[in-house]
């Protein structure tokens, strides 16, 4: 009985394997495109929650990308792109506005994000196009 158990186990893992596969590339972008977009809407949250501690730190005012690097509240390795998403921070008086659309419309994500001081993210199909907070929440 010991050894049956890790032998199914493994004959299980390779059928898992094996279909992975085995699917075809469009059911391949869907997977690609809904971790792309999960991942934008982790990195955007995290970009909102800097800002906050930004502003409480510098005393009222928000920061760049770049200021948010050098305080080291976010990393950025991918210079302002991550997982297939472009993400631009724009900063004005005392609010800011977070953005990520997709490098390439339909192939690394279809849906575009958008974040602001009110930490609400908001999410739509922009055909490539940055988001609004009049878009729906996410």
């Amino acid at each position: 009985m010991r050894s049956f158990l890790p032998k199914s186990i493994l004959l299980g893992l390779i059928a898992l394997l094996a279909s992975c596969s085995n699917q075809q590339p469009a059911e391949q972008s869907v997977l690609v495109t809904a971790a792309n977009e999960t991942a934008a809407i982790t990195r955007l949250r995290a970009i909102a929650a800097a800002e906050a501690r930004y502003q409480v730190e510098s005393g009222g005012g928000y920061g760049t990308l770049d200021q948010l690097i050098q305080k080291r509240y976010v990393n950025d390795p991918s210079s302002g792109k991550l997982t297939g998403y472009r993400f631009d921070i724009q900063v004005k008086g005392e609010t800011f506005q977070v953005t990520a659309a997709p490098e390439k419309y339909g192939i690394t994500g279809k849906r575009s994000f958008f974040v602001d001081a009110t930490n609400v993210v908001h999410a739509a199909d922009k055909k490539g196009a940055p988001a609004t907070a009049s878009d729906p929440e996410a």
